[in-house]
């Protein structure tokens, strides 16, 4: 499986911090807001804003369709990797807006929007990947990943709040060709518990009758099918709370002992024993085979030994399926995307939520939680992608990592990289002036997009080389270009991490 082309909105209003500098607003401590601190603590100077009129993820696959060769009678897979959208009172599923501009030429397509958070571009193409490996997709057909977020226009955050300043809005459309055609050789089954319903606790009550079909058996993966729409059902993924709900009761003693409530003690204990993803999608059809479909060839493609789907209808009915596979073998690529992780800690998944307030829904983030989850937790994830490929870290051509906020990038490195303590400043410098490409400066935290944007950018020569507090960003954009070993690494509202491998030839 390759990436053959991009389609991106390249429109919107440049607004810089000064728009900030004069409502009052201070950061946590009383600092105040205004260009030079927003600078210092995030490495943002402007972003893009959308009209309020323009639904993006349209405008992007619009571009993708009208400058890449593509037949769209081979679309056979179309994924929004969305958070928000365009509107966060719109519940789903978001890439219909998108989708309706290719429906006539591919209307058998498997359509959905997948919620797992500013990592929802990895989670796609990994799925895609898996997809690819078993069989679904054949050589030729074509996937489609729409990523959108119109910060700005959803309104996510109340207006005093200062997550707003981190935010831009963007999409992209990314186009990927399935290149060989496959046929997964192992022993498959299923385990299904039907018609179960749950009243007002979604997380504990669903986590409680998944307890009930799985018992201790560890899984790999929790796949949700979520129909209800909300936002508060989105962000985070309802998956990942019922993952953390399923963990408390498959680990009593520990959950007893309040270890997730403590960060270093429960991300150990969820890297050394829990180990799985979780994330939602919401099928536009609503066919509750679909999920089903998903989570059967993660086990199939030798990814996952035991993968549980759940299709969760509007009226909180629905079905448990546990998803087993002996015998199957994951057959690694050499060439294309060869290899994808995602990794779920479900405990910390308070850290970016959407909460209601009367009738309305507000995003709500720990600052201090995710900047510690994000820069805290790559080094074990990265090590168990990286690691069965042969490839260090460093021998790496290109990194993309997730442009949240820019001090996170050179302190995730720095939980990355072996070097000696004198040597890791310079290694982290290095790194990011010359295997890196950054855009955070001129766009901001565009949440999906941040995977998907750079690559594009690189390619069509509209990044610069530039400073950023105090690291120099952009210094090796020609060699870049040329980058065969690629890296995309994210993370965000579950807490996610997802990463992927590209090699090109």
């Amino acid at each position: 499986m390759e990436i053959i082309a991009h389609g991106g909105w390249n429109g919107g209003k440049v607004v810089d911090n000064s728009i900030y500098e004069k409502r009052g607003l201070a950061f946590k401590g009383g600092i105040p807001v205004n260009n030079e601190t927003i600078e210092e603590r995030i490495g943002v100077r402007r972003r893009k804003v959308a009209p309020l009129d323009e639904r993006i993820g349209v405008s992007a696959l619009q571009n993708l369709m009208d400058t890449a060769d593509i037949d769209p009678a081979r679309i056979k897979l179309v994924i929004g990797a969305t958070n928000v959208g365009d509107d966060k009172n719109d519940r789903g599923p978001l890439i219909r807006h998108p989708y309706r501009i290719i429906r006539e030429f591919c209307p058998d397509a498997l359509v959905f929007d997948l919620y797992a958070g500013c990592p929802g571009f990895n989670v796609s193409v990994e799925l895609d990947l898996v997809l690819s490996l078993t069989g679904f997709l054949n050589a030729g057909d074509i996937s489609i990943i729409v990523g959108a977020e119109n910060i700005h226009r959803a309104q996510a955050f109340k207006p005093d709040d200062t997550a707003n300043i981190i935010f831009g809005d963007d999409a992209m459309a990314t186009a990927l060709e399935t290149k060989v055609s496959k046929t997964p050789v192992g022993q498959y089954s299923n385990q299904r518990k039907n018609e179960f319903t749950i009243s007002n606790d979604t997380a504990t009550e669903l986590a409680l009758k998944i307890y009930e079909l799985i018992g201790k058996i560890k899984i790999d993966g929790l796949i949700i099918d979520n129909q209800m729409g909300d936002l508060m059902h989105r962000v985070p993924a309802t998956a990942s709370r019922v993952q953390h709900a399923l963990v408390e009761l498959m680990y009593p003693e520990e959950a007893s002992k309040g270890i997730f409530q403590k960060f270093k003690e429960a991300i150990d204990f969820y890297d050394n024993h829990v180990k799985m993803f979780a994330y939602d999608i919401m099928t536009l059809d609503a066919n509750a085979g679909q999920v089903e479909t998903i989570a059967k060839a993660y086990v199939e493609s030798g990814k996952c030994k035991k993968v549980v789907s759940v299709y969760l209808a509007p009226d909180r009915t629905g079905t448990i399926t546990l998803h087993e596979g002996r015998h199957y073998s994951f057959e690694r690529p050499r060439t294309g995307i060869i290899d994808a992780i995602t990794k779920t800690h479900g405990c910390f998944a308070r850290y970016i939520q959407a909460v209601p307030e009367g009738s309305e829904f507000w995003g709500e983030m720990d600052g201090k939680g995710v900047f510690l989850y994000a820069t805290r937790g790559a080094k074990a994830c990265l090590h168990e992608l990286l690691a069965p490929n042969n490839i260090r870290f460093e021998e790496l051509d290109l990194i993309i990592e997730h442009q949240a906020n820019f001090a996170m990038i050179p302190l995730t490195l720095e939980q990355v990289l072996d070097n000696d303590a004198g040597e890791i400043k310079s290694a982290v410098a290095d790194i990011l002036a010359n295997k890196m490409v950054t855009n955070v400066h001129e766009r901001g935290n565009c949440s999906v997009v941040c995977m998907q944007r750079p690559l594009y950018d690189l390619k069509r020569g509209a990044l610069t080389p530039d400073r950023i507090q105090g690291f120099e960003i952009n210094q090796n954009l020609e060699a870049l270009q040329n980058a065969k070993t690629i890296l995309n690494d994210s993370v965000g509202a579950g807490m996610t991490r997802s990463a992927f491998l590209q090699i090109l030839k």
